[in-house]
């Protein structure tokens, strides 16, 4: 059962909305006064910097308050730790639950540090209680362990207080606990790939009933996150850490159809159900396949790639936008490129700013340099001559 009731989180998200339009300039003052008189709750609420702060601080506190125990006392069985971090998990879900119930606190950065803090503990003491029985015979099954336990906590976090970002974590640790069994990196791959794909179908269908509303928006963020996940992990060339081996040819071609036909699916159900998350995922997956075709055919990286991919996707944007744009009233099926919210703007500020921090660092010449060799000259500044 939430801890926070299906009205009160769709009026915060009706809200939301509002101060968007607002701020967007598609309503007037008037307007949105009208529209917001209702929509009071009685939750506190702060901006998004003091709530990241807030979050970061309260980790912070955490961590210390654990770390502080376990010194005074010289803790050294690790089972002992394991069992003070869930006790000490059992007492930031308290907190959490503390937070919200007498100050009635919502994203508020404090609360979700103690609920976040709670599942990070769970994770770590579960695999410390069982490392006895788990080091001897493989540390792998440890690691799996916890990331069992830490996909079930942050799972629980999700049903409890709507975390949207814990769900998310769930699937990552979910995702690679296959990479930690004493199965073939094939199995593996398959393993996790089935997972989410079972979890995409799941959310799929929970966006689908709700659509847009409340909670078909989390859905569709979990859909989303899911899709990602199955690209990632049919994307041999994406992370090839993951890969202890190279894969036999059958599996190999299967992986490179995939990445083709994945954004491609995932963009036509994109359109077809105007699902905002996943048109963004599948854009972001397209991208990769681009980059990570040349690998996946043993064809050597030139210089000029990214012009050719910059020139391609400038292309592709004018091509869209201009038939977008020749439509009834500049629109076609409902979709525009027209930026109609603030957040858009937002959107692509922060895209930027990940363009240019993301970027490969140029790899240092192998060979050194000449060593200068003077040819005698008498000119130089500071007196220098020709036998300097």
């Amino acid at each position: 059962m939430r801890k926070y009731a299906d009205d009160q989180e769709r009026i915060i998200r009706v809200k939301r909305l509002a101060d968007e339009w607002a701020a967007s300039g598609l309503i007037d003052v008037t307007q949105h006064a009208r529209m917001v008189a209702d929509l009071g709750v009685d939750l506190r609420r702060t901006n998004r910097f003091l709530r990241l702060t807030l979050f970061g601080f309260g980790l912070l506190i955490i961590a210390a308050g654990v770390g502080l125990i376990v010194v005074t006392f010289d803790v050294n069985d690790t089972r002992i730790v394991g069992t003070l971090f869930l006790m000490a998990a059992a007492v930031s879900v308290m907190g959490a639950e503390a937070l919200i119930g007498r100050f009635r606190l919502y994203r508020f950065g404090v609360e979700e540090a103690c609920a976040a803090g709670a599942a990070v503990l769970v994770a770590a003491g579960s695999a410390l209680v069982a490392s006895p029985w788990t080091v001897g015979t493989s540390s792998d099954r440890q690691m799996f362990l916890a990331l069992l336990a830490g996909s079930a906590a942050a799972f629980a976090l999700y049903r409890r207080y709507g975390y949207v970002y814990a769900a998310i974590g769930a699937l990552l640790c979910a995702s690679l606990a296959p990479f930690h069994l004493p199965l073939s990196d094939v199995v593996q791959r398959l393993l996790a790939a089935a997972l989410l794909g079972g979890c995409f179908i799941g959310a799929r269908i929970k966006r689908r009933r709700y659509d847009d509303e409340f909670p078909g928006d989390e859905h569709g963020i979990i859909q989303a996150s899911a899709w990602l996940g199955l690209y990632a992990v049919l994307n041999l060339h994406l992370f090839p850490g993951l890969f202890a081996r190279q894969p036999g040819a059958p599996f190999y071609w299967f992986t490179f159809a995939m990445i083709w036909v994945l954004p491609a699916a995932g963009l036509r159900l994109a359109i077809r159900d105007r699902d905002r998350p996943m048109l963004a995922a599948n854009v972001v997956l397209g991208l990769a396949t681009l980059l990570t075709n040349k690998p996946y055919l043993g064809a050597p990286r030139k210089p000029w790639d990214p012009i050719l991919l910059g020139v391609l996707l400038l292309g592709t944007a004018l091509v869209l936008r201009r038939w977008l744009a020749s439509g009834k009233d500049g629109t076609r099926d409902g979709f525009t490129s027209a930026r109609l919210l603030r957040s858009d703007n937002d959107t692509r500020a922060v895209t930027a700013i990940a363009s240019a921090a993301f970027h490969e660092t140029p790899h240092p010449h192998s060979d050194p340099p000449a060593p200068f060799k003077g040819s005698g000259g008498r000119s130089g500044g500071a007196g220098a001559g020709g036998s300097f």
